[in-house]
């Protein structure tokens, strides 16, 4: 498969977004799934906890840093194998989009976003500090429960808009109609986007029974040219 024709990049507002499917080995995602629901909701603010014995109870983690938490060897081979797959597309997109070398070095943190039916969406946010963000959807409901659910906790009513990503035009602009400024995406198991870190985006709630998973993937590209320069800020 040549990534290059398969990774699909429109200019939203002048913005690259990128858009493939991919289809994980059954096993594999299964095994991906289920390690995201250990997780907790990560939010920016939160801090990582060094002390603890047990990364995976802390509220910021890497999935991609195999040092700092307890995993199984099958976890451990499910994410190896996702972020090989992962690797060729961020370098595609930033070759495509950005027309940057597929060799670059890049710094990344992967993550998990789990939704129960109803519970907190994602509200509008950017990511801080960062160069682009992938997002690689596992499940969007109806499929999987786990433990901690019940029949009663886990019935929804599904509507047309469950975990709608909204991308939001990032130029201020009030003038422009609405209808251009912001992006629906319909979430499917398998898609897999790529944007830039500073483009705003939320979710709608979750309404489907099941959860809605997926793995974040937030990444910068280390400047040579001027990430040696900078000193430490009296």
């Amino acid at each position: 498969m040549d990534l290059h024709d398969e990774l699909h990049i429109t200019q939203e507002w002048a913005t690259p977004i990128g858009k493939m499917h991919i289809f994980l080995p059954e096993i594999t995602r299964q095994v991906l799934i289920n390690l995201l629901t250990k997780q907790t909701q990560v939010t920016t603010e939160d801090t990582y906890n060094e002390s603890s014995t047990n990364a995976l109870n802390n509220t910021v983690y890497n999935l991609f840093d195999y040092t700092k938490k307890e995993t199984t060897t099958l976890e451990i081979s499910a994410l190896k194998e996702f972020e090989k797959i992962a690797s060729k597309i961020i370098r595609t997109y930033i070759n495509k989009a950005w027309n940057l070398g597929e060799d670059e070095v890049i710094n990344v943190r992967a993550f998990g976003n789990v939704q129960k039916p109803f519970t907190k969406r994602t509200a509008p946010h950017f990511h801080h500090g960062w160069d682009g963000v992938f997002v690689h959807y596992l499940t969007i409901g109806e499929e999987f429960n786990y433990p901690g659910f019940s029949e009663e906790n886990s019935a929804a009513i599904p509507s047309d808009y469950s975990g709608d990503l909204l991308l939001l035009d990032p130029r201020p602009a009030i003038r422009m109609p609405y209808n251009n400024k912001a992006k629906v995406i319909k979430p499917e198991a398998g898609l897999t986007l790529v944007h830039p870190a500073y483009l705003w985006h939320e979710t709608q709630t979750h309404t489907k029974s099941g959860i809605r998973a997926a793995i974040v993937i937030n990444f910068n590209i280390e400047n040579r040219n001027y990430d040696i320069l900078p000193t430490p800020l009296i």
